[in-house]
């Protein structure tokens, strides 16, 4: 891409202060490309580039094939939606029934907050204590979901040394799917997390996630501050781990969007008391990598951004450089640490080097 493609891309990313005449330029320019189509569709902000052309009134300056691909993907966007509320308020159901504690998390949320159809989810999030994924387990099973995987869209179950390994290792269980036949969801999948981060742990921060949750129609979902602190941590176990890197699912940009939504309405109170709750959660490095990261890839020169980001700044700003591989024990840092770049290499396993393992991440 060059740079009038990528300078579009970001364009239709910034869906909270879009530039009218900028993106006009662009798209009369012909940066309204293939590539830059491709890019926005694989990091599922399809639905988020039409509705900033909307917004905007640049519709008509986009070529045909490329306005009407972004409007039907944000009218996908809608019907999935349907489709994604129905399930999440089916899974809050069971879990408020079986008398448990939990949290839903991510889109269960998020696709309320965006704009109409531009966020959508695959599947509904779970966070809860160890002592709470048995009887969960059981209710789910017990209202029909297996558990198991989808793989060429066919059920496969799991097998038990997969359970187990799932428990042991990543600090969640395998999927529990159920069969819904709904418009662009097939299955409903519940992902069940009892961790912060890729570790099977026991974490102090995790008891006062899930106590201080809120009610949300007919579930639970984290308070204010619980849920931006989880986001933080799981943009960066992801956008830190191997296997992510690997699968290229690292740094897709609607995880990095969600955080520009919530932080386009923080106060010096909110960042104050964000900063306070990271330090004495142990998430320091997590809260500062996800902010870092989206300030850098979308331009954020908020003030209170980045007076935040000086209070929590780690000593080693390696962080944002480092990748972990927990099964290999191998540690690597990034050979480019302009994120922008990084961001638009193809297989960002190629800018990796291996280094010597760091104690804390």
């Amino acid at each position: 891409m060059n740079q009038w493609e990528r300078k579009l891309f970001w364009c239709l990313c910034r869906f909270l202060d879009p530039c009218r005449e900028e993106i006009a330029q662009l798209l009369q320019k012909g940066a309204g490309t293939p590539a830059v189509l491709g890019h926005l569709l694989y990091n599922r902000m399809g639905g988020v580039a039409y509705h900033v052309l909307v917004q905007t009134g640049t519709a008509d300056c986009a070529d045909r094939e490329f306005r009407n691909t972004l409007r039907d993907t944000w009218l996908q966007g809608l019907e999935k939606n349907r489709s994604f509320v129905r399930c999440r308020d089916l899974v809050g159901e069971i879990l408020e029934d079986a008398g448990v504690e939990y949290a839903l998390l991510k889109g269960a949320y998020l696709c309320d907050v965006y704009p109409a159809g531009c966020r959508t989810a695959n599947d509904v999030d779970v966070l809860t204590e160890g002592r709470w994924v048995t009887p969960i387990g059981q209710a789910l099973t017990k209202a029909g979901f297996r558990q198991g995987y989808i793989r060429g869209g066919k059920f496969m179950p799991a097998t038990r040394e997969k359970v187990i390994r799932a428990k042991m290792l990543r600090g969640e269980t395998v999927p529990y799917i159920l069969k819904v036949d709904l418009p662009y969801m097939q299955y409903l999948e519940v992902d069940l997390n009892f961790s912060l981060d890729y570790k099977n742990t026991a974490d102090p921060a995790l008891h006062a996630f899930v106590s201080g949750t809120r009610s949300y129609g007919t579930c639970r979902i984290l308070d204010s501050l619980h849920f931006m602190l989880h986001l933080c941590a799981h943009l960066y176990k992801e956008a830190t781990t191997y296997p992510w890197v690997q699968m290229g699912r690292d740094m897709s940009l609607y995880k990095f969007c969600d955080l520009y939504l919530l932080l386009y309405a923080y106060t010096l109170q909110d960042y104050a008391l964000l900063a306070e709750k990271a330090k004495e959660y142990d998430l320091l490095f997590p809260c500062y990598y996800a902010l870092e990261a989206t300030r850098t890839l979308l331009q954020i020169e908020d003030p209170m951004l980045l007076g935040c980001l000086a209070r929590i700044c780690p000593s080693d700003l390696r962080i944002m450089d480092r990748v972990v591989d927990p099964s290999g024990g191998r540690d690597f840092l990034y050979s480019v640490s302009d994120l922008r770049r990084r961001f638009f290499t193809k297989d960002r396993r190629t800018l990796l080097k291996e280094v010597e393992p760091c104690e804390k991440r």
